[in-house]
């Protein structure tokens, strides 16, 4: 029993909960024979559905080797054992803490001590560390799976990475971007900006990404959805951020297109003067967006009794990070020398811009601590205010229970 040899099928991104509904962990070969069938019939061209039936075959031929090798043995069919772990789609930390997790509830129930993996990729094998620190892993196998000659066509493999949504997020969003790139570039005929736009438009995605941003447009819209199904207040100030956000892009792009007359687009410094131009015209559109997000969860917090503590330390931020970019780009039009600016007034605007945006994060900062402090006495308030109010309650009580002692023995007399 202590050695036990465990067939384990892995699924890091969970597809066998998210499309067939399974849940994990699944122990025993009839729960992942059914576990398989169910999601062979959610959507069989899944590589994860081979990997579970390869599993359940290296299963039995594993219990049929064990029998012939201890045949003399009682507990010979207890020397295998087959489950199946899934992760989470969101890959990462929190899918594999979810593997671990249930990797340690099938050992409980197992009591197995070495494993035979069994994967469909790569990716899968990436959590083999978080295994091999519970149990010794004696092999792994990853199932490939052959294919027709008709299904190895290079316009079947695109359509079938395109209907992934991993791969079409990861890939298909910045290649979506760049195009689109090109193609305003081209209706406004200038053909030498795509370049400048698509280096632009690649890297905010980047930057998104890299600040673990990437579903800001999608949890924005999440937020929107939800503020107008609780009917909170939240839903009014989104639709103005939005529409400040499009009149902020729109007068930003005015604002650039009215400078390519005046410099060279072809040169790199031109570009950085166009970007210039589109910044230092939307930006306090895009903070007034920003400030109107912010404004909005307040008000919901105000009505709902909750107490506003960082968000105030939040707004002061946002406004400073717009009186910063805007310093910045009246230095760099002003060293340009467009619209008859000079260095000396370039660096004076920025350097007061940095002192103020300063100037804003400390009021910011400090507010946020005041309020904090303001609702930690008013909890410390509320506890002395009940346990007073506990020891009244306590020592009436006790007076009505000396009363009605008197009265008993009154009456008994």
């Amino acid at each position: 029993m202590s050695d036990k040899i465990l067939v384990l099928c892995v699924d890091r991104d969970n597809d066998v909960g998210e499309k067939a509904g399974v849940e994990t962990p699944v122990v025993g070969k009839t729960a992942v024979e059914d576990a398989a069938k169910k999601f062979a019939l959610a959507d069989p061209e899944d590589s994860d559905v081979n990997a579970l039936f390869a599993a359940l075959k290296i299963y039995e031929d594993l219990k049929e080797d064990l029998k012939e090798r201890t045949a003399q043995q009682e507990e010979s069919e207890e020397g295998a054992e087959i489950a199946l772990i899934a992760g989470d789609r969101d890959i990462g930390v929190k899918s594999d803490t979810k593997i671990a997790s249930q990797l340690d509830e099938v050992l409980a129930k197992t009591g197995a001590k070495r494993a035979i993996i069994v994967t469909d990729g790569s990716e899968d094998e990436e959590i083999l560390p978080i295994i091999q620190s519970r149990m010794r892993i004696d092999a792994v196998r990853r199932v490939i799976v052959r294919q027709s000659e008709p299904l190895e066509s290079g316009f079947y493999m695109l359509k079938r990475l395109f209907e992934e949504e991993k791969f079409s997020r990861s890939f298909l969003t910045p290649l979506g971007l760049a195009m689109l790139a090109i193609s305003i570039s081209l209706i406004l005929g200038q053909p030498s900006l795509s370049i400048g736009l698509i280096l632009g438009i690649l890297g905010i995605y980047a930057l998104l990404k890299g600040f673990g941003l990437g579903n800001v447009l999608a949890d924005f819209i999440a937020a929107m959805r939800s503020s107008l199904y609780t009917g909170k207040i939240s839903f009014v100030t989104d639709i103005c951020a939005l529409v400040l956000a499009l009149a902020g892009a729109f007068q930003g792009t005015l604002s650039a297109l009215s400078l390519l007359p005046e410099i060279h687009t072809e040169s790199f410094s031109g570009s950085i003067l166009v970007a210039t131009a589109f910044v230092k015209a939307s930006i306090w559109w895009f903070i007034c967006a920003a400030v109107a997000i912010v404004v909005g969860k307040m008000m919901n917090m105000v009505i709902e009794g909750e107490r506003i503590v960082r968000q105030w330390a939040i707004l002061f931020s946002i406004v400073a990070s717009g009186l910063i970019l805007y310093g910045g780009s009246e230095c760099i039009m002003a060293i340009s020398g467009i619209n008859g600016g000079n260095a000396w007034e370039g660096y004076q605007i920025l350097f007061f811009s940095i002192l103020g945006a300063v100037f804003l994060s400390f009021i910011g900062v400090r507010i946020s601590w005041y309020a904090r402090i303001s609702a930690e006495k008013r909890g410390e308030l509320g506890e002395q205010v009940g346990q007073s109010r506990e020891g009244e309650s306590e020592g009436v009580t006790r007076v009505q229970e000396a009363e009605a002692m008197v009265a008993a023995e009154e009456a008994e007399n």
